[in-house]
């Protein structure tokens, strides 16, 4: 049964924020099984880098195409819970288990036994993990069909994100768990702080996560109820097909695919570039991360502001632009021999600089990317009659996860071709191969990234467009419903016409 709009709570910026706040566990967990994985299985337990690439490259293709099934599961479900809520009810504890045995692997087996417990524990989160996050953000466009209170929802989920989830993944990092001692600096080669953090980011996310989705449930009854029978695989794959083949969604999915590339590469390296580029122990890491939080969290505030004024496409474009010449900054002016040593205390306020306004910018340009991405929804309904967020949630997913999953390979090749050290301890790694590393890693994320941001130029929606969707959904819903009365003429107006 529908309920009648007009009774419909109010989405104040309290559920807002509730809502929001299920990005710091997707924040914290992703962290760990980006990178971290990388380093703690090569690093630390001396697993070839190939081999844990490859590991990780599997565990997110079988993902990528996992992601299409959960949101044509959800966007079609039928629940007194709602399409969304019991998905993430039903996986968020196992899911987050799955998480925390990733880095609880059996030390006393050898390197093939751990290298398939890698991959199975891997797999098993990433698919769990599909289960909450696709449903969750395809909240997103349901919520809100306001053009202006969407890119606010983004922001409230993106401060999470990239703010709090920052804050809370550093501190439990290198403040308590990897941090580092007066015998041994560099905490994030502590073997044994890493199984008690995973455990504590993975209870944190379960709790976070079934507020935000408890927050939200009330409104369930309020959102889009599927009317079709739950489709069939093939007509699956034709909706996925129709509502993925939408130029909009296109340009964003192609600057996602390869923006997806450029952030596989740059997190897979990133914490070996910090150890032994930059020299960083763990209380400098500490500090450069918590740092950066400020120009994230001025970006997620002015973001909203910035796409009213700018308009979102080209509000984005500007920001992007301007955070990948600030993102290859400090890494090119050590290579020019500009930057000081490691060993001056201007290394690190450089960088502290440098993240400040990386993140400000990117902030800004990822808030309004998920702003656009939800204001194509309202594009497709138009043209195929069916609310399809979680397809095309889902399917941008897909896109990124697919090239990503190659992506996660890429850092282990390139430790390979520059014959990484796989267990020398910080400061014991050859300039020449650090070198060499940056060499080649450089040129290859500055390209990734500027075409990236250049696929974002073929995107189309602005608020004109976007307001004529909403009254063309409108006209069809009144027409569907004046039809629906003629040939049922018991049923009451309001119901008659529900979408």
């Amino acid at each position: 049964m529908s309920v009648a709009s007009g009774d419909r709570p109010r989405l104040g910026w309290i559920t807002q924020s509730l809502y929001g706040v299920s990005a710091l566990g997707t924040a914290a967990r992703g962290g760990l099984l980006g990178g971290a994985v990388l380093f703690f299985y090569n690093r630390i337990l001396g697993l070839e880098a190939s081999a844990v690439s490859f590991a990780m490259l599997v565990a997110l293709l079988i993902d990528a195409f996992w992601d299409p099934v959960v949101g044509q599961m959800s966007d079609h479900s039928r629940s007194r819970l709602g399409r969304r809520h019991p998905f993430i009810y039903a996986a968020i504890v196992p899911a987050s288990i799955c998480f925390a045995l990733v880095f609880m692997p059996p030390l006393q087996w050898d390197d093939d036994a751990i290298f398939l417990y890698l991959l199975a524990t891997l797999i098993a989160a990433r698919v769990l993990e599909s289960l909450v996050e696709i449903p969750m953000t395809s909240l997103l466009p349901e919520l809100s069909s306001d053009y202006d209170q969407r890119t606010s929802l983004s922001s409230w989920r993106y401060v999470f994100m990239a703010v709090v989830g920052r804050v809370m993944s550093t501190v439990l990092a290198y403040g308590v768990f990897l941090k580092g001692t007066k015998a041994q600096p560099f905490g994030q080669m502590n073997l044994a702080g890493y199984a008690p953090y995973a455990i504590t980011v993975a209870i944190i996310s379960i709790a976070v996560t079934l507020l935000s989705a408890l927050s939200t449930q009330r409104y369930a009854p309020y959102l889009h109820q599927p009317q079709q029978a739950r489709p069939t695989f093939v007509q699956m794959g034709r909706e996925i097909l129709v509502a993925a083949g939408n130029r909009n969604f296109l340009a964003l999915a192609l600057s996602g695919l390869i923006f997806g590339i450029a952030i596989g590469i740059t997190g897979g390296l990133m914490l070996y570039f910090r150890t032994d580029f930059w020299a960083l122990p763990s209380n400098s890491l500490l500090q450069l991360t918590l740092w950066a939080i400020p120009g994230a969290l001025v970006g997620v505030v002015i973001a909203p502001r910035w796409a009213k004024w700018l308009g979102k496409k080209r509000g984005c474009l500007t920001v992007f632009f301007a955070a990948i010449f600030s993102t290859t900054v400090p890494i090119t002016l050590r290579l020019l021999g500009v930057m000081p040593p490691n060993s001056s205390p201007w290394v690190l306020r450089i960088l502290i600089v440098d993240e400040f306004f990386t993140g400000l910018l990117s902030s800004v340009g990822f808030v309004i990317v998920t702003s656009m991405l939800a204001d194509v929804v309202e594009e497709v309904q138009v043209k195929t009659g069916r609310r399809s967020e979680g397809v095309l949630f889902a399917a941008d997913s897909l896109l990124r996860k697919v090239t990503n999953s190659f992506a996660t390979a890429l850092p282990g090749i390139f430790l390979t071709i520059v014959h990484y050290p796989r267990f020398a301890k910080p400061g014991e790694v050859p300039q020449a191969i650090l070198n060499h590393l940056a060499l080649l890693y450089l040129p290859t994320v500055t390209i990734l990234y500027l075409c990236s941001t250049s696929m974002l130029m073929l995107y189309r929606i602005d608020r004109r467009r976007h307001e004529d969707n909403l009254e063309r959904i409108a006209q069809s819903a009144e027409l569907a419903g004046e039809a629906d009365q003629e040939l049922n003429p018991h049923l009451a107006p309001d119901v008659a016409g529900a979408t």
